[in-house]
């Protein structure tokens, strides 16, 4: 199945489509190993623990320069319109904005910051 089959399906199949590849290309760059492995690996627990919370694995996922970044709109290409989060190099894992421009927040582990970013999800809009 091509990318213009899986999103003729609709958004639901794309959106699962996507969260099935995405872990997978990762793993293919951490065995490849190289000077990006550690990020990659940072990366690849991102996904893993976002695609446990059922908050967000209704949401399109993708990476931009290692930044796991969420859409809650179809189409393509994806519009980051929720909190993304990335590896930091030195350990442990940052929370931005949608733009990436501002840091929401930093946690030690994955799941942490997945947490922050689900948290984010539920908290009204600055007035």
């Amino acid at each position: 199945m091509d990318l213009q089959d899986t999103l003729s399906r609709g958004p639901d199949e794309s959106v699962e489509a996507r969260w099935q590849r995405l872990p997978t290309t990762w793993r293919l760059m951490v065995e490849r190993g190289g000077p990006q492995a550690a990020v990659g690996r940072g990366v690849l627990a991102l996904i893993e623990a976002a695609a446990a919370q059922p908050e967000l694995r209704r949401l399109y996922p993708f990476t931009s320069h290692c930044v796991l970044r969420f859409s809650s709109r179809g189409g393509h290409p994806p519009e980051a319109d929720v909190p993304s989060v990335e590896p930091v190099r030195e350990g442990g894992f940052r929370v931005l904005s949608p733009s990436t421009k501002r840091v929401l927040g930093e946690a030690d582990t994955a799941e942490a910051a997945v947490a922050l970013v689900v948290a984010r999800l539920s908290a009204p809009a600055p007035g």
